[in-house]
């Protein structure tokens, strides 16, 4: 609905600078990572319609667009020394709800590629897990299950939801304006978690490597209708709808490896006489490729701003969203798998997620002819249901700019601060005392200078 103010054309575009932290505490030991880099972030051009299109009484203006409307950067890193468990035990629990036997776990794994079907059978072919000599299969076992684990853990994000933007916003009487845009998103993200474990005295294993990575791909179409209306000459309220976001086709690829190191596994040759292994190679997954369709959730904003004369602003805006609306189905899947898919996934969204209020306060100082000062505070509020965790991931930012403005150009530069909590989990087990969650604290900087000229 903007674009209605517009009554010449304009082209504008900005650069920025992320600084993204995260400080953690695992198992009483605190870590730092912090990820830094330069994006374009904002792309526009706009066609402004001084001429009117209806007895003097409605003009518009055209714009297209384009900009990064959600950064994965986020680092982790976390360490400590486990006196309960082990990444391994994860594997042990696999294998032993499924029945595994060893022979059953190496018909899971193709020597050709060096690769096995699913994580627990990558363990045992790396001589990590083993079955019971009694029954060859469960209960699993693994080496010293008793000794301290040093554990070491990273996460590193990378990517971006980015979108173009197609939208026409007209003008009543420049009283009342409305406005449709057409979105269309593509996101591509990569996650690499990677965890080291050292088996503190070991005599057998000495300790594992173990790296994940997760990418995720897809392109998706959604719409917004907004209103805006001149209730006097120093108030407007505002009102905007957000359709939910449609991506047809999103495509993940999960692999890992499994790097293994031993001091000395005691076995046999193919003739039955004892040996020692002192040196196990990397074991990989099969990689898992998938594709489903998603929907993310509606998006319900008003809010109201007023003006003091040309001496400033003040705004104020609210912003709904349902996250338990999220949805995910899957076509490459037969109907009735489907079916369970949807409920499984679907079913676990409404219950670990509430709506959301996102609150936005700002203002505007004109400080000179020229110059305005810029501020502002936000809230989103924690999207994440107390059925979930008791961690309140509300997210608050404060940000702050310094604009200058001419009737051939202007210049921006703004600074965004945000900070927030989460918690990472390694790996979970079905008794909860024997794993542990590291909290995390989220802080990140983004700096920006932007500019545009009229024409």
């Amino acid at each position: 609905a903007g674009l209605g103010f517009y009554n010449r054309s304009e082209v504008a575009v900005g650069i920025g600078y992320v600084s993204s932290t995260t400080q953690s505490n695992y198992l009483s030991e605190s870590s730092s990572k912090t990820n830094s880099f330069v994006q374009l972030p904002i792309f526009g051009l706009v066609l402004g319609s001084p001429g009117e299109l209806s007895a003097s009484q409605w003009h518009g203006s055209f714009g297209i667009g384009y900009s990064r409307q959600v950064i994965f950067a986020q680092p982790i890193s976390i360490s400590g020394v486990n006196n309960r468990s082990s990444l391994l035990d994860k594997f042990i629990e696999k294998a032993n709800d499924k029945g595994a036997t060893g022979q059953s776990l190496d018909d899971e794994f193709h020597s050709y590629s060096k690769t096995a079907d699913s994580p627990e059978a990558v363990a045992y072919q790396a001589y990590l897990i083993n079955p019971n000599a009694k029954t060859s299969g469960a209960p699993f076992q693994r080496y010293e299950p008793n000794l301290a684990t040093r554990q070491l853990g990273t996460a590193d994000n990378e990517g971006a939801l980015s979108q173009w933007d197609i939208s026409y916003g007209a003008s009543y009487l420049s009283k009342f304006y409305v406005g449709l845009g057409l979105h269309f998103s593509k996101i591509n993200a990569t996650s690499t978690t990677y965890w080291q474990e050292e088996f503190v005295g070991a005599n057998y294993v000495a300790g594992l490597s173990y790296q994940e990575k997760l990418v995720n791909t897809g392109s998706g179409l959604s719409a917004t209708l907004g209103m805006i209306y001149k209730l006097n000459s120093n108030l407007r309220v505002s009102f905007a709808l957000n359709t939910p976001m449609f991506f047809d086709q999103m495509n993940e690829r999960y692999d890992a490896t499994l790097n293994p190191r031993v001091f000395g596994i005691p076995s046999f040759d193919s003739k039955g006489n004892p040996i020692t292994i002192t040196r196990v190679g990397a074991v990989k997954l099969t990689p898992n490729e998938f594709t489903y369709q998603l929907t993310t959730p509606f998006k319900l904003s008003g809010g109201a701003a007023y003006f003091f004369g040309k001496r400033g602003l003040l705004s104020l805006d609210l912003e709904y969203v349902n996250y338990p609306g999220m949805q995910v189905s899957s076509v490459e899947l037969s109907a009735a798998d489907n079916i369970n898919f949807e409920n499984k996934y679907n079913g676990q969204t409404k219950k670990n997620f509430q709506s959301a209020l996102n609150i936005k306060l700002g203002t505007e100082i004109r400080l000179s002819a020229n110059f305005n000062l810029r501020g502002g505070v936000a809230t989103w509020g924690n999207s994440y249901s107390p059925t979930y965790d008791s961690i309140d991931r509300t997210v608050l930012q404060i940000s702050y700019g310094l604009g200058y403005r001419t009737n051939q150009f202007y210049i921006d530069l703004a600074a965004y601060q945000r900070a927030s909590k989460d918690a990472f989990t390694p790996y979970a087990l079905k008794n909860t005392s024997d794993y542990s969650s590291a909290s995390l604290n989220l802080t990140n900087l983004q700096l920006m200078i932007g500019g545009g000229v009229y024409f």
